[in-house]
């Protein structure tokens, strides 16, 4: 994944809770299917998958892909997933709850998703994402700043009740050892979240 982040120029952020009597066929199909097919478009270079850590109010599930550029979400291939989807897909849509997405123009970048464990903020200004973030770029190699584009197309499925707001502009992802996670001032206001696994594309762009 070193060589896919140094291409990084854009990551899509996508929250969602799902219905609970669904959720052990959704995490099959997330795994398996959907975020797999994702990656046969070119340009989308990775993507990793998250559950939330411990109670909140925020969406229990964070999938993050990496994009070559925003671009890419307006290409025929990814349309076309949009619009005709699998049966699996078609069946999850109506289940999913909570649901964001930011589109997002990659700023700074350290090494590689590799960590178990991500602590993620959003703010609303750049010179509080940056304060933050320089709390941490001496001590991990897991870092990824975006800034939140304002013009990015809504999901064309998605319905009002389904909507969920993360507030912000700036989007600040951490990689963390679980360890680290456990220290009450480690990640303070942070979004806590542990990787979930997730299958190889079939092919790559």
């Amino acid at each position: 994944m070193n060589d896919d982040l140094a291409g990084t120029g854009a990551v899509l952020a996508l929250w969602n809770d799902v219905t609970p009597e669904v959720e052990a066929e959704y995490n099959a199909w997330h795994a398996n299917e959907h975020v797999p097919e994702r990656l046969t478009v070119p340009g989308m270079l990775w993507g990793l998958r998250y559950r939330r850590l411990g109670d909140g109010a925020t969406p229990r599930y964070l999938t993050l892909y990496g994009m070559r550029d925003a671009q890419v979400l307006e290409s025929a291939a990814y349309r076309l997933l949009l619009s005709r989807p699998t049966p699996m897909s078609a069946r999850m849509r109506p289940h999913l709850r909570n649901v964001s997405r930011w589109v997002c123009e990659v700023r700074e970048a350290l090494g590689f998703f590799a960590s178990s464990h991500l602590a993620v903020w959003t703010f609303d200004a750049e010179d509080a994402a940056r304060l933050r973030e320089g709390e941490y770029t001496s001590s991990t190699t897991d870092l990824l700043l975006a800034q939140r584009s304002t013009a990015a197309a809504p999901l064309p499925w998605l319905t009002d009740g389904q909507a969920h707001a993360i507030e912000g502009s700036w989007l600040l992802a951490i990689g963390m050892p679980e360890e680290a996670l456990a220290a009450s001032e480690a990640a303070r206001g942070a979004m806590l979240y542990g990787a979930l696994p997730v299958r190889p594309a079939l092919h790559r762009p």
